[in-house]
């Protein structure tokens, strides 16, 4: 088996016919399965992935999500790129969501560097540059499965799977930990996906207001990980991040919660070290605050 393409679904909702059509059309004659995962009980996007990883036999990987359309392309391309470089992945652009960067690259320590600076959170050197008057989304990026495919050669040998703990930026997490152990990447610049979010998906912002809350725990506990898997090359790129979390709880949950996060020694850490700057004056005087508070929540 050439390709198996992983989509998963709600058991109330099923995948477009569009979605399937358009897939079996970029299939066209390659040898490919499209396994579809029912996920009734909604256990969440993470876990309908890897049960479609574990049924997987296809010496590529890609994923669709049900609402969803890819171009004719969709396939082909990215399998010419990662069979002419040998690459473990290979990266292409949506429809309306080109990668301002280039994800072609050589070496782990390049891919780590590109990959947590875009993927894992904001870093002190995002916000110092933030506090000089420049843009704070400068070398984020949107990362999403669906904008790539993988050789599940690669995946299996470093037992990578999708962080079943988190149902926000679990796609982020994903390719953060692709970054620990991939030595090459690639890139197509084609728009081979039509990115198409449902109005009552986690996408929608009603929908992520329920469940932030609950999972900045969840995203730190995973930071935590893949730093200590980095061997403590990951949290630089992501400790204003816990700031940040620690901010939206004080200001959008009137603190609930607050005292266990600021509880966290790498939240105290964050908060201590971070850049502050009278160019965002309601910031700072939040952190100042926060600092305060978790002097009180030891």
């Amino acid at each position: 088996m050439k390709i198996s393409v992983i989509i998963p679904h709600l058991g109330k909702k099923k995948p477009l016919p569009r979605t399937l059509e358009t897939v079996r059309t970029a299939a066209g004659g390659l040898d490919a399965e499209t396994i579809l995962v029912e996920d009734s009980e909604c256990r969440g996007v993470s876990w309908a992935r890897n049960r479609g990883l574990e049924r997987a036999s296809g010496e590529y990987i890609f994923f669709v999500d049900a609402d969803d359309a890819v171009a004719k392309d969709f396939f082909a391309a990215p399998l010419a790129e990662l069979e002419r470089t040998g690459a473990d992945i290979c990266f292409f652009d949506a429809v309306g969501l080109p990668f301002s960067r280039s994800f072609a690259l050589e070496g782990n320590a390049a891919i780590r560097e590109a990959f947590f600076s875009a993927f894992l959170g904001y870093s002190f050197e995002d916000v110092r540059r933030w506090n000089a008057g420049g843009p704070l989304w400068k070398t984020r990026e949107l990362g999403y499965v669906w904008r790539a495919a993988f050789r599940r050669a690669f995946l299996e040998e470093h037992a990578i799977r999708f962080d079943e703990t988190l149902r926000i930026n679990e796609d982020a997490a994903f390719l953060s930990t692709c970054a620990l152990y991939a030595v090459r990447t690639a890139q197509c610049r084609e728009a081979l996906y039509e990115y198409h979010p449902a109005p009552d998906g986690l996408s929608s912002r009603a929908s992520r207001a329920r469940l932030e809350k609950d999972y900045k725990f969840a995203v730190l506990d995973f930071r935590l990980r893949l730093d200590t898997l980095a061997s403590g090359g990951a949290w630089k790129y992501c400790e204003a991040s816990c700031a940040f979390s620690a901010l939206e709880m004080l200001r959008r949950w009137r603190g609930r919660g607050l005292e266990r996060y600021l509880a966290r020694p790498r939240v105290r850490g964050a908060l201590r070290d971070f850049p502050l700057s009278w160019r965002h004056p309601a910031v700072a005087a939040a952190i100042v605050l926060l600092r305060l508070l978790s002097c009180c929540s030891r």
